[in-house]
């Protein structure tokens, strides 16, 4: 039977260390050693053993690796010499399965916002990533973004940004890498007030310049608030007319969760025309019903920026947006009185903080405000009587003082 003892020794001089070349340090649970001019550590973690070149002549740099190892170890942030070889490619694409898997609405428009960062960052590894190099690449992509070279908007850079952190966020979630070798990523301030909305003359206005279904998808979206991709997603199957409601699936929400719209008013008038329109013509002449509410001769409406554009332009609304009738159908909900809850339940907004945001609050409404505020001051003659600078103060004052002295 083989020695063990002989066996380590062997082991040892097939490694190239001796006994005599390791220095224990002393309160770092490990040793230093030279091999090829360089020094080396080696530490344990969990009864592993790791070695670890410094790349230097140096005793310090093993000394300073040593004991940041060892602090890596006790805060159970400690991932292993493999971290080092880990490129930003390979966390990109964790992102991407991650995506998939959580069956994140975004993951369609995810290629586009990766693309910049595997370009910028290609065969570099994700620690030797810095914060400075984080900056570097924001000032590249103002300046040389885009597919024409002239630079992209501070929001497009932030959406890059959001999934690289991301990227490490998962890195570190699987401990691919440690958190102390994650660099800063802060991303530009970004101004979030919606401020495009659509009045109802504009409304009726951008209409006359909208054919068949766009004209019917800008309907629905004014009067529902339903986002675009909710719209255009309806089948006949969502649509319960004996119920009088339209029923949105979880699937194509962008809160993952259903809800319904009752069947009134315009949207009874849209669905009635969809209706009319529901049978076309197969690749063979014969007719068929397409299960889609919105669609173009049968097929699904998957693009109508075309068109959108040509009818903005027209009525002087070069820059709105279809999700400007969004917050339209907000500002109009709550003008009318419809109680915020019962509003967001319509529109499918989950927190007040987002919807918040939709609620434009206008110079008119401002004016209406101060307005009932002061025609119910003036109702009251004893909250008119404590305005110093106001006329009616003189006349509250000696009323005032003409009944004390009837009293004496």
């Amino acid at each position: 039977m083989e020695n063990t003892s002989d066996n380590a020794v062997s082991k040892k001089k097939r490694q190239g260390v001796k006994d005599t070349e390791r220095e224990y340090l002393e309160g770092a649970e490990g040793y230093l050693y030279r091999r090829g001019g360089m020094w080396w550590v080696e530490y344990w973690r969990d009864g592993e053993r790791h070695r670890e070149s410094t790349k230097s002549p140096k005793r310090q740099a093993a000394v300073t690796l040593l004991k940041q190892r060892n602090s890596e170890i006790a805060r159970k942030e400690f991932v292993g010499t493999k971290e080092d070889k880990i490129l930003v490619e390979t966390l990109l694409d964790a992102v991407v399965l991650d995506y998939e898997n959580r069956g994140n609405r975004s993951a369609d428009t995810l290629t586009f916002r990766l693309a910049p960062l595997r370009g910028y960052f290609r065969d570099r590894k994700a620690v030797k990533v810095t914060t400075l190099d984080i900056e570097r690449f924001k000032e590249h992509q103002l300046k040389e973004g885009g597919p024409e070279k002239k630079g992209v908007a501070k929001a497009t850079v932030n959406r890059s940004l959001a999934a690289l952190r991301r990227a490490y966020t998962l890195a570190v979630k699987h401990k691919t890498i440690a958190p102390t070798r994650v660099p800063g990523i802060e991303l530009f301030p970004e101004d979030n007030a919606r401020t495009g909305f659509l009045g109802f003359e504009d409304y009726q206005a951008l209409l006359t310049h909208m054919a068949s279904p766009v004209d019917g998808i800008t309907r629905f979206g004014y009067h529902s608030g339903w986002r675009r991709g909710e719209i255009i997603s309806l089948l006949w199957s969502d649509v319960d007319q004996e119920h009088g409601v339209v029923r949105l699936r979880s699937e194509v929400s962008k809160s993952k969760e259903p809800r319904e719209l009752p069947i009134t008013g315009t949207i009874k008038e849209v669905l009635e025309r969809r209706w009319s329109a529901r049978l076309v013509a197969d690749r063979s002449g014969n007719p068929r019903v397409c299960d889609y509410v919105f669609h173009r001769d049968g097929e699904p409406v998957l693009d109508f920026r075309g068109a959108w554009d040509k009818a903005v332009t027209a009525i002087g609304r070069p820059t709105l947006l279809f999700h400007d009738l969004r917050r339209s159908a907000v500002r109009n909900m709550i003008q009318a009185g419809v109680s915020e809850k019962v509003a967001m339940g319509v529109t499918g907004h989950k927190t007040r903080s987002v919807f918040d945001r939709y609620h434009i609050v206008t110079t008119k409404d401002l004016q209406s405000a101060l307005e009932r505020t002061e025609a119910s001051l003036r109702a009251d003659r004893h909250k008119m009587a404590i305005y110093r600078h106001n006329d009616q103060e003189t006349e509250a004052r000696a009323e005032s003082q003409n009944g004390t002295q009837d009293a004496n």
